[in-house]
């Protein structure tokens, strides 16, 4: 199985790749990047670089890079505070760039093979609904529930009805949750909470632990096992993702 893996030097993405690597069912692994990856990444046999400035764009070249692939590992974004506080450049990251890149999925790779499942790296309480208040980590938890419901749209491919838009957030979320979509495109979304990587300290993974956190390996795993197989509820809690 060809699979297209982003944000592969982020702390989720380097997680993601280290258990692309060791699956064997993963033949290919493209790396679709802005900066470098390690050098013992690159030389993987199985792993193609493709180095990429603007995530917004996707010419028909890049394409032709990236065909035969049958799973898209999103791990681009992060906290609004990861941006230096600047919320409208963390939503154009995670929001903007994101939907981009589904959507030239959807439309210029999924036609091609039998079915092609987009599994996107999201956050723990993430929050569809852009005008409620929250008590803490508001922007980055709007931008995410943004972003899903974005992804949700494109994999099902219709527009809400006059009652879809009277729902409020929850219900919303809870009817898209199922099934990861209609089409030959499918959407699947990851919510882990703290990320600890293999490399962490003791005393992170001890406050890892204490806070449900989940080792990006084990993301990575979870993952995979969405694009291989999709999942029960399209949208998968931390706590799933740890037992996957």
């Amino acid at each position: 199985m060809k699979v297209i893996v982003t944000g592969a030097t982020g702390t989720a993405g380097r997680g993601i790749v280290q258990a692309c690597l060791a699956d064997e069912r993963i033949t290919k692994l493209t790396i679709l990047t802005r900066r470098a990856v390690a050098s013992e990444v690159e030389s993987d046999p199985k792993v193609e670089v493709v180095m990429h400035d603007d995530f917004s764009q996707y010419p028909d070249e890049l394409m032709q890079r990236l065909e035969g692939a049958e799973a898209c590992l999103w791990a681009i974004g992060g906290r609004v505070d990861q941006f230096g506080g600047d919320k409208d450049l963390a939503r154009k990251v995670g929001v903007d760039y994101t939907l981009a890149g589904a959507r030239a999925m959807r439309d210029k790779l999924a036609p091609k093979v039998s079915r092609f499942r987009f599994v996107f790296c999201s956050g723990m309480l993430a929050e569809w609904d852009q005008d409620k208040s929250l008590l803490f980590l508001n922007d980055t938890r709007k931008i995410k529930g943004a972003v899903e419901k974005g992804l949700c749209a494109l994999a099902d491919e219709q527009e809400q009805g006059d009652e879809g838009k009277k729902k409020g957030g929850e219900e919303e979320e809870e009817q898209a949750a199922e099934g990861g979509g209609t089409g030959k495109f499918e959407v699947w979304i990851a919510r882990p909470s703290t990320l600890v990587p293999p490399e962490a300290p003791a005393h992170k993974k001890f406050v890892g632990a204490l806070s449900k956190g989940i080792s990006t390996v084990q993301l990575g795993r979870a993952m995979i096992k969405m694009a291989m197989e999709g999942s029960g509820e399209r949208i998968v809690e931390t706590d799933t993702l740890s037992r996957m």
